[in-house]
């Protein structure tokens, strides 16, 4: 399968989700929903694929990409599907439930196995160029998917933006069907004579540093998919410039990431991490003295340029560290540390903002990172 034809897969599938996560909360929140309510919300999106993560990588190693990407694209249909078909007035808040479950999980599915289809067709000298432009695909599904969801919530409500994104998953379903012979053929591993711990691969301290740093790094991108709508909501900015903010975030994601290349060059993957630390902090620390569009838009410009530099880096060690033949379950461990977070962050914040407010939860995200950032500095200084 091609390069091209592995982003347009991942880029159908993320729009998706982060289309699903910003209009399930305003969707919820304009219903009247509380903010800890919105955070349960959130956490499902997460809750599911953390359950079944490493199983699901697992069974990617064993049978191959067909399968695992067939049940992602039926189950982010199905969960697409669901609040369009049922009203917030009838059925309350359980579609939005059911389908943060089912697209968290199926989204959960392809980007594993996409994942593994970049780094297994690349070569090692070029990975991270090629999981530039799976990351690349990322930015601009972030961009595309809160800023058109947005206005779609403005001009026609919240039920026409899922109906949106039912589409945009059936389109997916059948680009993949078109697409199934370029997919390769599969030879399994011999099967382990005992059944392997889950998190025996964190015994391995070099994959153990990157698996962490990807735990920080993705609380630091929920954190903004999260508050930002709450936080934008309170200032009183429209949903439409909700979307914007957002999309500033994936503008800056893109254009680091269209730099990355370059970037890999001249740094190693540890330095680019330190950066992304700190530039998180300095973006949270920020934010709770922004309180209209333009400078919030600002904020978000400036972590993107910090968390999209990221994730080509993370992948491409993930890869380089892992054991031959396991990196499927090493995925699906990437996924648990994440969705662990995912689930229990939402949560917490949804709580502390309810209690504290938006303002002190970022600027207890900035504290956060400015240590986890003396400490990535400490790694990337070290030795090679």
């Amino acid at each position: 399968m091609t390069l091209f034809t592995i982003v347009t897969l991942g880029v159908l599938t993320h729009t998706t989700f982060v289309s699903a996560r910003m209009v399930g909360s305003l969707y919820a929140l304009a219903n009247g929903a509380s903010t800890f309510t919105v955070g349960v919300l959130m956490a499902l999106f997460a809750l599911v694929p953390m359950l079944i993560a490493v199983r699901a990588g697992r069974w990617l190693d064993a049978v191959g990409p067909l399968k695992p990407l067939v049940a992602g694209a039926a189950m982010l249909s199905a969960g697409s599907m669901m609040p369009a078909l049922f009203p917030y007035a009838v059925a309350d808040i359980a579609p939005l439930l059911v389908a943060a479950c089912l697209i968290g999980t199926g989204s959960m599915l392809i980007q594993q196995t996409t994942i593994h289809l970049v780094g297994q067709r690349a070569d090692p000298s070029r990975r991270a160029a090629d999981f530039s432009w799976v990351a690349l695909g990322a930015s601009v599904a972030g961009l595309v998917g809160p800023v058109a969801s947005g206005l779609l919530i403005d001009f026609a409500g919240h039920r026409a933006a899922f109906a949106a994104l039912t589409v945009v998953t059936l389109a997916n379903g059948a680009f993949l069907y078109r697409h199934r012979a370029q997919l390769p053929s599969h030879d399994a591993p011999p099967r382990a004579a005992e059944p392997r711990p889950m998190f025996e691969l964190l015994s391995i301290g070099d994959l153990r540093n990157v698996l962490i740093a990807t735990a920080l790094i993705s609380m630091s991108w929920d954190l903004q998919t999260f508050m930002m709508p709450v936080h934008g909501t309170a200032v009183g900015i429209s949903a439409s410039e909700i979307g914007l903010v957002l999309g500033s975030f994936a503008v800056a994601t893109f254009t680091v990431r269209l730099a990355m290349p370059r970037l890999s060059r001249r740094f190693r993957e540890w330095q680019v991490l330190t950066f992304t630390l700190f530039t998180a902090a300095l973006a949270f620390a920020l934010m709770p003295w922004s309180g209209s569009f333009l400078p919030l838009a600002g904020c978000a410009f400036l972590l993107g340029l910090g968390l999209g530099a990221a994730y080509p880096n993370v992948l491409s060690l993930l890869h380089s560290k892992t054991p031959d033949g396991r990196v499927g379950e090493a995925l699906g461990l990437r996924h648990v540390i994440m969705n662990s977070s995912h689930v229990m962050l939402p949560l917490v914040f949804g709580a502390a903002g309810a209690v504290l407010g938006a303002r002190v939860v970022f600027l207890l995200m900035a504290a956060v990172l400015v240590s986890a950032g003396l400490a990535a500095r400490r790694l990337a200084r070290a030795p090679q």
